[in-house]
């Protein structure tokens, strides 16, 4: 046993089945002896950064080890850390030490795991911060020897809040890293201390997934999981030695009929698959016919790897085995009224459909999507408020199912007043920010989708690729992946969702497939189509707005009429804020709160920016006070430079 460690992993009974349970070194004397252990703060071992170098990958993020036992130290002198520190210099209290209360979610969570997690019935109070921690985390070794990773050793670091935006998550449970943890740099491991600390089953009986016992079996390196067919040695792993199964833990408590975001239909659970070559309907990639996986059973050719299926942002969590199954009610957008009339929710008089002109007209913008109308059919208003929308955005469902999310969608109106005054939003396809119609579920961390990402479905055809594109990455490798057009990737503080060909390595994020493959520009009578800045040697160098190069760095394609050689980098003919409409009023929060009214750039003389000093060259301009902004941006720069 390490001489650092202040407890271990030992076998016991809980309701009278075999446990490995962690029990502190000292705990079988508590109940006889007054000479009780003491602890320090998890809050001054965190402080205490400066008795070894940290760990070199890791303090790039700002995350370092611990260095300080849990143990308060006796005798002295008294350690210098302890010297020094302002606060937290006396031992932790023990709390519900002997009547074994539990405490109920609302008044209690653990500063140390940031968890409102009830694991087990003891705990330590702080009198000089005054906060309540788990008895287990308290007493947390700086090493630890976990019964399910025998080989590694798991070292106790701190991450500070800003830390956990990286999106590392817990080994164990796959929620994200707060507070304290445990970390094997070896396999780039994260463990919660809450997870560390479980107590782990030697024998599982679950006759619903296999009717033997299940034995624990750490030591494993290529056995295959017979549920998820995943081979990974960190797993926890059970053994039936009668019948040669082997099955993950968690895999043991799968569900068995579930709903997901990439298909119509609810899937099951089932050991095998039919004879034939099967695909994954999530990544793509091939599945092994003798493991278990998901099938519809309403398709004959619909499988999904168990562990795809089971992932947090396709799956809701609910288990539906035993469960009716009712039809979803469909709400119509709008009432029609008569032949090509119809009464749409999002305005108050009727809109008569109408077939757009071969006279290009930049500034009908459809209320929905906030694109121009290029072509096609579209719904106007007979009152002649200027309110128009695109023909398939007044059909867009008022409820939705998308790909990207686990729950249902709803279709809102994006007013002055939305989102407390703010008036905008982000689009957590494309990132961009936009005040046009919105698909959004506030229960799911408020996602939320513009019209032209909502309308994104697998498999989706590109103008500018051969091949279908499907939503197959993994989360870790969508985030690393880098888009073919603007070259964006997880460098990015905010990445967008990104779609991949599976017969290629092409990749292309939603910010750049959802751009109109053709456009329309005032000055050019026919259409121009999209371009990547690599192909602008074939084409005019210079852009006709701005008069910069094409192949300007800053700027990931353009948009060429091959008739006229009309050139246009993307932002000079979109514009920098395509998806914001004039006329509103927005609501920005930096230091204090600020408004800016969107008005169109359609003057003789384009406004000079009070922020960038240059003339504002986009469609649209953000005002204040009668002074103009190129965009959100230029306001904030001459804010830092009053």
């Amino acid at each position: 046993m390490n001489s650092n460690s202040v407890g271990e992993f030992r076998e016991g009974e809980i309701d009278g089945k075999p446990y490995f349970i962690y029990t502190l070194l000292s705990q079988k004397d508590i109940s006889s002896s007054s000479d009780l252990p003491l602890f320090l703060c998890p809050f001054l071992r965190s402080n205490v950064k400066n008795l070894k170098p940290y760990d070199e990958e890791v303090d790039a993020d700002h995350s370092f080890p611990l260095v300080v036992s849990p143990q308060f130290p006796s005798g002295h002198p008294q350690p210098e850390y302890l010297l020094q520190s302002n606060s937290c210099k006396l031992p932790l209290l023990p709390l519900f030490w002997c009547n074994n209360k539990q405490t109920s979610d609302s008044e209690f969570i653990c500063p140390a795991c940031v968890s409102d997690d009830q694991h087990g019935t003891s705990y330590y109070f702080c009198v000089t911060c005054g906060d309540i921690f788990h008895k287990e985390c308290v007493g947390s070794p700086l090493e630890l020897k976990h019964p399910s990773l025998p080989s590694l050793s798991l070292q106790l670091y701190s991450h500070p809040v800003s830390f956990s935006s990286t999106d590392l998550r817990c080994f164990c449970c796959q929620m994200l890293i707060f507070g304290m943890s445990y970390y094997c740099p070896s396999y780039n491991l994260f463990l919660h201390l809450i997870c560390a600390f479980k107590p782990i089953p030697i024998v599982i009986d679950h006759l619903k997934r296999h009717p033997h016992p299940l034995t624990f079996f750490p030591k494993q390196a290529s056995l295959a999981c017979d549920v998820c067919s995943v081979i990974n040695e960190l797993f926890p792993t059970y053994v039936c030695l009668r019948c040669i199964y082997v099955v993950h833990q968690d895999c043991i408590y799968f569900p068995y009929v579930i709903k997901i975001s990439r298909h119509h239909h609810r899937i099951s659970f089932t050991s095998s698959l039919p004879s034939g070559k099967w695909s994954c309907g999530v990544c793509r990639q091939k599945i092994d016919n003798d493991c278990g996986a998901y099938s519809c059973n309403k398709c004959d050719d619909y499988f999904v790897h168990s562990r795809c299926a089971v992932r947090r942002d396709l799956w809701d969590g609910e288990e539906l085995e035993g469960v009716p199954e009712e039809p979803e009610l469909v709400v119509e957008p709008f009432e029609r009224i008569a032949d090509g009339i119809i009464l749409h929710f999002s305005h108050v008089h009727h809109l008569q459909l109408e077939t757009s002109t071969q006279v290009y007209d930049g500034n009908k913008l459809c209320q929905g999507c906030v694109f121009p109308i290029y072509e096609g059919s579209y719904y106007s208003c007979m009152d002649n408020c200027d309110f128009i929308l695109h023909e398939a955005c007044a059909n867009a469902p008022c409820k939705k199912h998308h790909a990207l999310n686990a729950y249902p969608l709803t279709l809102k109106v994006v007013t002055d007043e939305y989102d407390k005054g703010r008036g905008h939003f982000i689009c957590d396809a494309c990132k961009r920010q936009s005040c046009g119609f919105i698909y959004e579920n506030r229960k799911s961390w408020g996602f939320r989708l513009d019209l032209r990402c909502a309308s994104v479905s697998e498999p989706f055809g590109y103008e500018g690729h051969e091949h279908p594109l499907f939503l197959a990455l993994k989360p870790e490798e969508e985030k690393s992946a880098e888009c073919h057009i603007c070259q964006q990737s997880k460098e990015k503080s905010s990445y967008c969702r990104k779609l991949n060909c599976i017969e290629c390595d092409f990749v292309i994020c939603f910010k750049c497939a959802t751009l109109p493959y053709k456009a329309r520009y005032q000055h050019d009578k026919h259409f121009l189509t999209f371009y990547q800045a690599k192909e602008a040697n074939d084409h005019s160098e210079w852009c006709d707005v701005c008069e910069r190069k094409i192949a300007d760095s800053r700027k990931k394609g353009f948009y060429s009429c091959d008739d006229c050689c009309t050139t246009l980098h993307i932002d000079c003919l979109l514009g920098e804020s395509m998806y914001l409409k004039p006329g509103h009023t927005v609501k920005y929060i930096a230091k204090s709160s600020y408004y800016l009214h969107i008005v169109r750039n359609n003057t003789l003389s384009r406004p000079y920016c009070c922020g960038c000093g240059q003339r504002c060259p986009h469609k649209v301009v953000f005002q204040e006070s009668n002074l103009a902004y190129c965009d959100v941006s230029c306001y904030e720069r001459q804010l830092i430079n009053k």
